[in-house]
């Protein structure tokens, strides 16, 4: 009786050994990357950086799919309801943080599982015309601030771009004029042409335009100086407290398995240790910072509070 009791034990053991293992089995065949934008949008060409080294990493086939109906509400819930078993990820900015905070997507940020942060978007600076009367964004702020109301910028309304020029309105008590410019090609034209006195866009472009005469730019966006563009100063560092910045999240659908879940993570962090990764992220101007799943999580509830707030003092709040 105690060698029958002695196996039955060893067997119950085994058994949920066994089902542990299965419940953490991921990839289980093959991943779908979900994208809320059309092929060839800048969401798009990050997600297939993305996709690529997933499927080398993990040996599954990863397959991408844009879509980019509704604003992204289609893709998000997609992978809102998918099974909670790692196969259907999301990959996109956080414009879903402002689409929460704004109504546009009526579904809290807890109906999702934060599993990494991917690479970055390039960096961002803000731009003014060439012949423009500030040299830098302390000058601007300064004029901005003593006659409200007078000064335009460029902004997708209602998206990330809005909110980006909330910060210089909420942070710095400035009163700015909001114009519509959705992409970077309205805002460049809008900006040469007058209609616009700023505007935000990707360091890369904004060094070509000001290199030919054609614009200037007054800082950098991003939190942190970017060594690839060293004549372009931090709002931050010119006294400004202005600052963006702009991670790629992979969320999966709430409830994933916590073991699958630290392995989704531990495959995204892995992207640093890519060469092939850090060559297309170069060419792409991007970057990639490894975030353990506490750290990703922080980082996303810290940017769905400070959006919480910009959409409050904005006016967008739901």
């Amino acid at each position: 009786m105690t060698a029958i009791k002695t196996l039955a034990a060893a067997l119950a053991v085994t058994l949920v050994t066994v089902s542990g293992a299965q419940a953490a089995d991921w990839p289980n065949g093959p991943i779908q990357l979900i994208i809320p934008s059309r092929p060839g949008g800048g969401t798009d060409v990050m997600g297939r950086i993305f996709a690529d080294y997933l499927q080398r990493k993990t040996g599954a086939a990863v397959a991408v799919i844009n879509q980019p109906e509704g604003g992204g509400v289609v893709a998000q819930e997609t992978v809102r309801m998918a099974e909670p078993n790692g196969q259907t990820l999301l990959f996109q900015h956080t414009g879903i943080l402002v689409g929460i905070q704004t109504g546009r997507y009526n579904h809290a940020l807890d109906e999702f599982s934060v599993l990494g942060i991917a690479q970055s978007y390039p960096p961002q600076v803000f731009a003014v015309a060439p012949d423009a009367p500030w040299k830098n964004m302390r000058e601007f702020i300064e004029d901005a601030r003593a006659h409200p109301g007078k000064y335009t910028v460029g902004v997708s309304m209602g998206q990330t771009t809005h909110f980006i020029a909330g910060t210089i309105m909420m942070n710095e008590n400035v009163e700015l004029r909001l114009v519509e410019a959705s992409a970077e090609v309205d805002k460049v034209a809008g900006i040469q042409g007058g209609h616009i006195t700023l505007g935000n866009l990707g360091a890369a472009s904004a060094r070509q335009f000001e290199t030919a005469g054609d614009m200037r730019v007054l800082c950098m966006v991003d939190p942190s100086p970017d060594p690839d563009y060293p004549d372009f100063k931090t709002c931050i560092d010119q006294g400004v407290n202005i600052s963006w910045i702009a991670p790629l999240l992979v969320l999966g659908p709430t409830g994933i398995d916590p073991e699958i879940s630290m392995e989704i993570n531990e495959a995204v962090q892995g992207m640093g240790e890519d060469e092939q990764v850090t060559k297309a992220l170069t060419a792409a101007d991007s970057s990639f910072k490894p975030y353990s799943l506490q750290e990703a999580d922080q980082l996303v509830k810290n940017e769905d509070e400070k959006i919480a707030s910009l959409a409050k003092h904005l006016g967008l709040a739901k």
